[in-house]
């Protein structure tokens, strides 16, 4: 099977628009939550958010449906980012695009302009032939991408929560691996910042309502954490055949080399308590690169934020890394951007590929006091140095969804 290079990455986040811009605040520890101001969030508990607040230079038609659906504006933005690094003009029959995303806009708004007391009537009006949806479809950022770039030979929308982007990047590598496609763009891209989003996990008691805390308001790890934090923006990778790539003296940003996924489906919003789920899916990544765990130089934690998933992925990792997890340091991004929900294991995919071509540790800077079951060789207040050459970033979602995926540092490359 084929060694996979990553020749490009793209993002959009709360913290910065554009790999430099992305990289900067991240390794400052600067945060991007703040207030929310896309919604009037003062009749909500919850009132943080990490938004995207730079403008993006969109094409019209895509800033239309971006207006509708903020999600839509960010990962076609990322997509041109990783395609332009990657020097890529398109998209052939050789190519794979697989975005990964969560739920569609549903606006309420909408439904009401009839005013018929009815929902089968709205539902009637909605499907008519010169009708407006009532929700923004979940692949149309992928017929986006088609009408601009050209039509992959394979495009797929993966829907699977928090571990979406995730996925969409491992089945990506699977595909390139195994010599289905030459090319894979793959990521995530989401926004949950509307009312029904906010609503919604609220009421799940997933979010913190500390809002006097501001930037640091999310706290992974921290036994003052009080639940996470929305955000929103978009990661999209370019795969290759790394072969291919160094044959053609072309730049390698770094290696993929290794995915597990697992489904472990033992509730629908709570991590499985064992943790048996996460503990798969890192085993799966390592025996997939074909390393052992002490071979990792750096995890990049889900570390949402939340009572039980912090504690539940600490134990796991304890458990993986059995001997060594003493010595690996270990980041929650999410402290600084909020939790992107699909959006999020695809933008910490590019912290670690950044982590590892600049040999820095992002930080976990609003760690103070780890909680109890929460031990690990946390990154704290300001950046490190990474040393080595693998790093692994998991990816935990509802109902149960498990992504981890590990990484080589691309200066490695050439000697290997």
């Amino acid at each position: 099977m084929r060694r996979v290079a990553i020749t490009g990455f793209g993002v959009v986040s709360p913290i910065g628009t554009g790999r430099e811009a992305f990289w900067t605040a991240l390794a400052a520890g600067r945060g991007g939550i703040a207030p929310i101001s896309r919604f009037d969030a003062s009749a909500f508990e919850v009132r943080l958010a990490g938004e995207v607040k730079e403008p993006l230079n969109l094409p019209a038609p895509v800033q239309a449906l971006a207006a509708e659906d903020a999600k839509i504006g960010f990962g076609f933005a990322a997509l041109a980012e990783a395609l332009a690094q990657a020097g890529l003009a398109g998209l052939d029959r050789q190519a794979l695009l697989h975005l990964g995303t969560s739920l569609e806009v549903f606006d309420l708004r909408k439904i009401i302009a009839g005013c018929e007391p009815d929902f089968a009537a709205v539902v009637r009006r909605s499907l008519g032939s010169n009708a407006r949806p009532l929700q923004v479809p979940l692949d149309q950022l992928a017929r986006l991408a088609a009408a601009t770039w050209g039509q992959p030979g394979r495009s797929l929308t993966n829907c699977s929560a928090c571990a979406a982007g995730a996925q969409a990047i491992g089945h990506g590598f699977r595909a390139v691996r195994s010599g289905e496609f030459e090319v894979a763009v793959c990521g995530g891209f989401d926004s949950m910042l509307h009312p029904l989003g906010v609503g919604g996990f609220q009421l799940l008691g997933a979010l913190t309502i500390d809002n006097d805390r501001g930037q640091a308001a999310c706290r992974p790890f921290d036994a003052a954490r009080a639940g996470t934090v929305l955000g929103e923006g978009a990661a999209m990778l370019v795969l290759e055949p790394l072969d291919k790539v160094l044959a053609e003296g072309r730049p390698v940003l770094g290696e993929l080399c290794g995915y597990g996924s697992s489904l472990d489906a033992a509730s629908l919003s709570a991590p499985d308590p064992s943790g048996d789920g996460a503990i798969r899916a890192m085993r799966a990544a390592l025996a997939d690169a074909q390393i052992a765990p002490e071979q990792i130089a750096h995890l990049n934690a889900h570390g949402t934020g939340t009572q039980l998933n912090d504690e539940i992925e600490a134990k796991a990792i304890r458990q993986v890394f059995a001997g060594c997890w003493e010595r690996i340091p270990v980041s929650a991004t999410k402290a600084l951007t909020g939790h992107l929900i699909a959006a999020a294991g695809a933008v910490e995919a590019g912290a670690c590929l950044l982590a590892l071509q600049r040999g820095i540790l992002p930080p976990n800077p609003w760690l103070e006091t780890v909680g109890p079951g929460c031990e690990l060789n946390h990154v704290r207040g300001v950046a490190g140095r990474l040393e080595g050459e693998y790093v692994i970033s998991n990816s935990f979602g509802f109902g149960g969804q498990n992504a981890a995926l590990i990484f080589r540092r691309g200066t490695s490359l050439n000697n290997s």
